[in-house]
């Protein structure tokens, strides 16, 4: 494999400096005494080969000389071809205006000379210069001007290669199932018209479509097919494309969990990547390389991979790019118990939280996780609860973000939409009072006009109105949909939980885990409730509560303890209030479980209670009650110390009496 490597190297070497001996060559021609059409044909090659240099400046004063050529001979096609090149060169060198500007010279020849054949080809590049650029709607129009081209004269190689380019600007706008009915399309005209390099192209796309819909054993037909072809043509393609191959090869394997291929195609592409001047793409595929070995459990193999990334982060100057590396090298660092080292490395790097740009929040919350299992590790349990609780806090500000952005997004339509059902209500009305003005003479007509008239502004107005309905649907859809997000998230923490109570046979810590445990299903019965129903802004108590309830006694092992609960069917409460609601009633139910009956037989009472402008709770158990001396100003209990925050919280009052059994007493506003 070494060996191939090797020559492989070897002949990327011998081809440029090939190449650039064919320019010299061609230069030295140029010199010689030839006729105008040979010049011409000279200067072509060389502005041709030039642009692989994607120096524009070195080869500026040839395209010169040939344009000058070309324009005192006429010879229009060799100028719009030029044109073209030169379109495709300032492209590539993200020179938008330069691009546009030759690219319309061209489009402007052929219009003039109706060279139809070389305007399909125009109209093709000018969709893929929008589209270089991510101007998705301006690309595809000019792409279905030349697809409607090309079919009207029977161009059915170009039509090949626009459908090609044109899947690509709608995959990027994830219109997958159009963009693959295109690709379909473009190879079969590549198979019947011969065309061996857009054959590859498509096969290789039409994989990387198939893998960004999770068809894995497509992905793998068409682009094992595409790297089967490119090593039949292997001379006269791109090797730009081969690394491609390699790459989506890569990515299928790796999401198809077949992490031994994709290690193998991955370190393919890198190799062939390094050969092309490609620093962005080699850095992201050292990532993959080491992710992958970390999913493998394989963490000394991963390092020389984030080791190299922060190498080349550092050469891009890309602080993000070594900050994802370092936060993955910890990781691996942890596994092989040097602590000490990747302790340095993640507190190191969360010094770069202020920069959100360098260090993302969805980062900052990976590094707070591998600090928390660090300091576990190292028994340092205190920090260890430090780092999660951070990371849960970030998390938490994550979902909420969002939230608030789907939210300000769909407020911003809504108030868009308004804005302009006012501005036609307004030049309804204007049009309406000067038809009345010219009409006011003719008496016959003014009441028909003016019932027609309202025809038409009843009919906007319904318009708008079923539009606001359709709005208002897709709100409530998307908050349902969050709720579902949440309780799916919620769920995999608890799953969570329970897989580490497994390695646990620590009581203390057992107990712990499930009153977290239960703290989080108060929280996610809520959502699972509003998901279920169809009003998503208040909640059920009875059943909530019931739900709780059950949670509750689920997880205790005191069949003799008995919860019983006072509340109609009839009472309904804010999202707002039924969070803190629900963890009061989830600590007071918990700690009469844990500490009220001592294995014995008890009873608990959950009543909850509606007046005009109130609510009030009341909890009791009729167990040992509290302490002698009990001093809820000096309260160490966590439990206590929650319930208390939280009917702060609900603005309400907090009385605790602890004469016969234990009682708790609740009242807070409805507002």
């Amino acid at each position: 494999m070494k060996k191939f490597y090797v020559l492989f190297l070897c002949l990327i070497c011998s081809f440029t400096w090939a190449q650039q001996a064919k320019i010299d060559s061609l230069k030295s021609e140029l010199n010689k005494n030839h006729p105008v059409h040979n010049k011409i044909l000279i200067l072509e090659n060389i502005c041709s080969l030039s642009e692989n240099s994607l120096s524009i400046k070195n080869s500026q004063v040839y395209f010169d000389q040939l344009i000058k050529l070309t324009t005192k001979e006429k010879n229009w096609t060799k100028l719009s071809e030029t044109y073209q090149l030169l379109a495709e060169i300032h492209k590539k060198n993200r020179d938008l205006n330069k691009s546009l500007e030759f690219i319309e010279l061209s489009i402007l020849i052929n219009k003039k000379n109706k060279n139809y054949n070389l305007l399909s080809k125009d109209y093709t590049i000018y969709g893929t210069i929008y589209y270089y650029f991510q101007k998705f709607n301006e690309a595809n129009k000019q792409y279905l001007k030349a697809i409607e081209l090309c079919k009207k004269e029977g161009y059915y190689k170009q039509l090949a290669y626009t459908y090609f380019n044109y899947s690509s600007s709608l995959a990027s706008q994830n219109k997958d199932i159009e963009s693959i009915n295109l690709i379909l399309k473009a190879i079969d005209l590549a198979e019947k018209h011969k065309l061996p390099t857009l054959l590859i192209q498509t096969s290789t796309n039409l994989g990387a479509s198939y893998l960004k819909i999770q068809q894995h054993l497509k992905a793998e037909e068409y682009l094992l097919y595409a790297l089967q072809k490119e090593e039949e043509e292997s001379q006269t393609i791109d090797l730009k494309i081969k690394c491609d191959i390699y790459r989506f090869l890569g990515l299928n394997y790796s999401r198809w969990e077949k992490y031994n291929k994709a290690i193998k195609y991955n370190d393919l592409a890198l190799k062939c990547y390094q050969s092309t001047n490609s620093p962005l793409i080699v850095s992201d595929i050292l990532n993959t390389i080491g992710s992958t070995h970390l999913r493998l459990e394989q963490f000394k193999e991963a390092l020389p991979y984030f080791k190299k990334l922060i190498i080349k982060s550092k050469q891009l100057k890309s602080q993000i790019g070594i900050n994802f590396a370092q936060i993955n090298m910890s990781s691996a660092l942890i596994n092989l118990e040097k602590l000490d080292e990747a302790e340095q490395i993640l507190l190191k790097s969360l010094k770069d939280t202020l920069n959100v740009a360098y260090f993302p929040k969805r980062i900052e919350a990976i590094a707070y996780q591998n600090l928390s299992v660090l300091y576990e590790i190292k028994k340092k349990y205190k920090l260890a609860l430090f780092f999660q609780k951070k990371q849960s806090n970030l998390e938490t500000i994550l979902i909420k973000e969002n939230k608030s952005k789907e939210i300000t997004n769909i407020e911003t339509k809504y108030q868009t939409e308004k804005k302009e059902k006012e501005n036609i209500q307004l030049k309804a009305a204007k049009e309406t009072q000067t038809i009345i003005a010219a009409k006011a003479t003719q008496q016959k007509w003014f009441f028909g006009i003016a019932f027609l008239i309202s025809l038409c502004i009843l009919s906007i107005l319904g318009y708008y109105y079923k539009q606001n309905q359709a709005q208002k649907n897709l709100i409530e859809n998307l908050q349902k949909e969050l709720h579902h997000r949440v309780k799916n998230n919620l769920a995999i923490i608890d799953s969570l939980i329970e897989d580490i109570k497994d390695n646990f046979e620590n009581p203390l810590f057992e107990s712990k885990l499930t009153a977290l445990q239960n703290r989080i299903s108060s929280i996610n019965e809520i959502h699972a409730q509003l998901y279920q129903s169809k009003d998503i802004a208040n909640l059920n108590l009875k059943n909530y509560v019931a739900k709780l309830a059950e949670n509750i006694t689920n997880s205790y092992d005191q069949k003799d303890i008995k919860i019983t609960q006072n509340i109609t069917d009839d009472i309904y409460m804010s999202v707002e209030k039924s969070f803190p609601l629900g963890m009061i009633i989830n600590e007071f139910v918990t700690n009469s479980y844990k500490y009220a009956f001592d294995n014995k037989k008890g009873n608990v009472i959950i009543d909850i209670q509606e007046s005009t402008n109130s609510y009030e709770l009341t909890l009791s158990d009729n167990g040992k009650g509290l302490p002698q001396n009990f001093d809820i100003a000096n309260l160490t209990s966590f439990g206590m110390d929650v319930m208390q925050l939280l009917s702060k919280q609900l603005k309400g009052s907090f009385k605790l009496d602890g004469t016969n059994g234990l009682t708790l007493n609740i009242e807070f506003p409805k507002n």
